[in-house]
């Protein structure tokens, strides 16, 4: 039996979608200290892993770095649209998108994830004081992280 949630999506479907961007929020999140800066630049390894992982979106975060902006955050939100055009393209042309971003928000890893990345931008990740991290390792610190208060 393949139970449907929203229109013709099966389950399955949603769930591959959502596991799917998790992948991207990941990368994204990794991103997200190297865009607090006002001159952002990737580290090598950065470039590298994150052209191993998605040439598109490191086409797509060089042009956005290298473009002028006067709030980064601005265009660190961009990588977020650019995924919600790339990797959920098929959700977005049949109209589902919506259904499976309510998944992704309440998503356990979602949230860690957004922790994760508030503490790294808090602590100062970023700012070439510290060695930034892999994506590999950034992610298996995000799969086990539990902010400590709610401050």
């Amino acid at each position: 039996m393949s139970w449907k949630l929203h229109g013709d999506v099966s389950c399955a479907a949603l769930a591959k979608a959502v596991e799917k961007y998790l992948d991207f929020e990941a990368v994204v999140y990794w991103l997200r200290p190297l865009f607090r800066g006002k001159n952002v630049q990737l580290p090598p390894h950065v470039a590298f892993e994150l052209g191993q992982e998605s040439p598109r979106l490191l086409e797509f975060v060089s042009r956005e770095i290298s473009a002028p902006h006067e709030n980064r955050s601005t265009s660190w939100q961009q990588l977020f649209n650019w995924g919600k055009d790339h990797v959920l393209l098929h959700a977005k042309r049949d109209g589902w998108l919506d259904c499976v971003l309510r998944q992704v928000r309440i998503h356990p890893l979602h949230m860690r994830m957004v922790d994760r990345a508030a503490f790294c931008c808090k602590s100062g990740l970023g700012n070439n004081a510290l060695p930034y991290p892999t994506l590999r390792h950034w992610q298996k610190e995000a799969q086990g992280y539990v902010r400590a208060s709610r401050k």
